[in-house]
């Protein structure tokens, strides 16, 4: 009974019903704030000379005889491990670079940094249009969270030492994150910069301040692993890693109230670098691991919450003009006893409107209206440059027509792309052979 509630309540959530604005709950502060902000550089700051810097051997690998980089747009993805390109004007693919696990693409569309896998990651550095790649990292580390500079002069990062997989639920992120730290690298030289301990990294679209959160500072009983799972802040510096503070706080315990929580993750800036969407794992309620989305302003510090979900966020991301967000997030630990395709779910929201969102402890007001209704089995995602739709990976044999509620199976198959517009329901198949949990990016 207590499991058949719970998904009652995520259900619920989902729905999302708009209600007027004068509704009387009292909208939760999931986490305090405990610092106040300090003042930041007025324009963006160089990277300081003086920090500790490590060198690395570069290796460059020319370019195969591939057709030209089409004109129209292509989605990049990832299909059997090879990082692939596909056109969007005339339905070709074009391989890339071969064992990626993870890629992120300049904002001039021109760069793409990959992390190859061979038994630990190295870092690459691609020519979009020619597929000529440099190695830029040959130590053996574990990467993450690739984030551009806005100018696209270089990017940052997290990396741990050891071997790590990849943090698809709390206590996997739990065991990268207490371990990486965060980096900044230019592409005029092979050195990177430390900017402090702690992963997932998000840089400002005004290329001034870069977000990342700590890592775990805690043990927790609830927790299966007896490392450090709890407790942590999400820290805001400048480009030198300097004039820090943090805007949100986990308690790092489990109180079952809504103002509290075991860690805050994943960060995303808003397209003005006035907000940041932030991830809070709350814990486990009712045998489901629920999660909020909330957004912090990021000079005064103010909350709001905006959402909640199941497992763990995968992939959240903002309209290019600013007014929607997309969710998907994975449920490995689902209360149903599914698995593969079937404990994925995207989810599309404006940011404007109220809701009731309702939780285990209560009924709560959230600010923003669902776009549509939700769509199971969806992995990633990515806007179209125009923001009027979206492609996403569903799993193989999609149909609008499959029950969301019935288990569909085909766990770990390669998937389809399909073209999803804002307000309705994929309605055009791109493409297949795209890797399960394979990340995308649409780039002009």
């Amino acid at each position: 009974m207590r499991r058949l509630l719970l998904i009652g309540f995520i259900g619920l959530n989902l729905i999302s019903c708009t209600i007027p604005q004068g509704n009387a709950n009292v909208p939760p502060t999931t986490a305090a704030i405990t610092a106040t902000p300090q003042p930041q550089n007025s324009t963006t700051p160089t990277i300081g000379e003086s920090t500790p810097t490590i060198t690395t051997t570069i290796t460059t690998t020319p370019a195969a005889t591939l057709q030209p980089m089409p004109s129209g747009g292509e989605i990049l993805f990832l299909q059997q491990s090879n990082l692939v390109a596909y056109s969007v004007a005339n339905a070709t693919i074009r391989p890339i670079l071969p064992e990626v696990t993870d890629f992120a693409v300049s904002p001039d569309g021109k760069q793409i940094v990959a992390i190859k896998h061979n038994d630990f990651d190295s870092l690459w550095l691609i020519d979009r249009a020619t597929t000529t790649s440099t190695q830029l990292s040959d130590d053996q580390r574990t990467f993450a969270t690739i984030a551009w500079l806005p100018d696209s002069s270089g990017f940052v990062y997290a990396s741990t030492p050891t071997k790590v997989g990849a943090a698809t639920t709390w206590t996997t992120w739990a065991a990268f994150c207490r371990e990486a730290s965060v980096a900044i690298r230019t592409l005029t030289t092979p050195q990177e910069q430390k900017i402090g301990a702690g992963c997932d990294p998000a840089v400002s679209p005004d290329g001034k301040r870069i977000a990342y959160v700590t890592g775990p500072s805690r043990t927790d009983a609830s927790s299966t692993d007896s490392g450090f799972t709890a407790g942590n802040t999400l820290h805001l510096v400048n480009l030198q890693g300097a004039n820090g503070w943090d805007p949100v706080t986990a308690a790092g315990k489990d109180t079952g109230d809504p103002k509290a929580g075991l860690v805050v993750y994943r960060p995303v800036w808003s397209n003005d670098s006035k907000s940041i969407l932030y991830h809070l794992y709350m814990g486990m309620r009712v045998e489901v691991d629920i999660n909020l989305l909330m957004r912090v302003d990021a000079h005064d510090g103010t909350q709001t919450l905006l959402n909640s979900f199941a497992g763990w966020a995968r992939y959240t991301s903002i309209s290019p003009n600013g007014d929607t967000y997309a969710l998907s997030s994975q449920d490995v630990g689902d209360a149903r006893g599914l698995s593969g395709w079937d404990v994925w779910r995207s989810t599309l929201f404006d940011f404007g409107g109220k809701r009731d969102i309702y939780l285990p402890e209560g009924t709560f007001s959230a600010t923003g209206t669902a776009v549509g209704e939700s769509l199971a089995r969806a992995q990633a995602h990515a806007w179209q440059p125009d923001g009027q739709a979206l492609a996403v990976v569903l799993p193989p044999l999609w149909s609008p027509g499959i029950p969301p509620s019935e288990a569909y199976g085909h766990a770990d198959e390669a998937g389809e792309l399909w073209l999803w517009p804002r307000a309705g329901t994929p309605n055009k198949k791109l493409t297949d052979h795209v890797d399960s949990q394979s990340p995308i990016a649409w780039v002009p």
